[in-house]
């Protein structure tokens, strides 16, 4: 467990490393001056224009300004911002959207987990005991919920729950209710998917011999799954919950940009519609942080589960 800690960890610092560069890169490739309109429609004087590419790092040859950026991002400095929050100190701009983010994102994660979960077991329960009802009700909701895209069922809820029965906020955060939107809509689509791998992995565990000893035994159909099949049919789970953090993270610049919520999502879009590089690059690398400890979460948990994956 240790090495395989210790394996993650560099792969994540190298990926973090990666990120840095690629989005240094794009950022420097992308049409447009970020210089051009800092004073609104007036022009800076050139004078002045050099004194803020020297605030901010952005003064020498591509290689001395890579060199410079990176040096401040391995001692946690991320820069001040140019535009959307000129002057400010982008770590604190980012700290305060990083608790709205991981709100929407670990509720919609919960939501998954105990919707699609349950739904799953009782799809496999209904499929293996020779039922077929609910296992067919569970799988066209899934195939529902996967097919239809975030931003289609987000509007959907918006439209019904928040401008027509007026019984939700439309992403307000003066109360834990203007939460419920965003979660949904990025819990939802998660939770059938979660859904679909539960019952299949399921399914499979208690057509084993194992499952079939227990029952011979006289075990309950409950004790049977709970005790015996669903801790080696939760891998496939567990393994696709990297992929879910990946998914809610991306979906979260949808979601937060549709109802207004002041998180890591929002802030990324309108940085780069901005062409403000230190929020954009800031962003990323958060982003790119909270994946490399989801999928280290998941790595180790599925060593817990299956001792033949370490």
């Amino acid at each position: 467990m240790l090495t395989t800690l210790f394996r993650r960890l560099l792969d994540g610092l190298l990926v973090l490393l990666l990120t840095h560069a690629a989005v240094f890169v794009a950022l420097r490739l992308q049409p447009g001056d970020p210089w051009a309109d800092l004073a609104g429609d007036k022009s800076l004087p050139p004078a002045a224009v050099a004194r803020l590419q020297a605030l901010y790092g952005h003064d020498g040859n591509f290689f001395s300004q890579y060199a410079h950026e990176l040096a401040a991002r391995c001692s946690g400095d991320f820069g001040l911002s140019l535009k959307l929050a000129r002057g400010q100190h982008v770590s604190d701009l980012l700290w305060a959207a990083v608790p709205v983010s991981m709100a929407v994102g670990c509720g919609a994660l919960l939501l998954a987990l105990v919707v699609g979960g349950w739904a799953g077991v009782l799809a496999a329960r209904s499929r293996v005991l020779g039922g077929g009802r609910r296992d067919a009700a569970v799988r066209f909701a899934a195939t529902l919920g996967i097919s239809t895209p975030d931003f289609v069922f987000g509007t959907g809820l918006l439209l019904v729950f928040s401008l027509t029965l007026h019984w939700l906020p439309a992403g307000e955060l003066d109360s834990p209710l203007g939460l419920v939107l965003p979660v949904l809509t990025l819990g939802l689509p998660l939770a059938a998917a979660v859904a679909r791998l539960t019952r299949a992995s399921l399914i499979d565990e208690m057509r084993l011999d194992f499952v079939r000893t227990a029952r011979a035994k006289g075990a309950s159909e409950n004790r049977v799954v709970l005790d015996h099949a669903l801790r080696p049919a939760a891998g496939p789970v567990v393994a696709y919950f990297a992929q879910a953090a990946a998914a809610v993270l991306t979906g979260s610049l949808v979601v937060e940009a549709l109802f207004a919520l002041p998180g890591l999502g929002f802030y990324f879009v309108q940085g780069t519609l901005a062409q403000d590089w230190t929020v954009v690059s800031g962003a990323a690398l958060l982003y790119t942080a909270v994946l490399v400890l989801f999928n280290l979460a998941a790595d180790l948990m599925l060593a817990w589960l299956d001792p033949r994956t370490r």
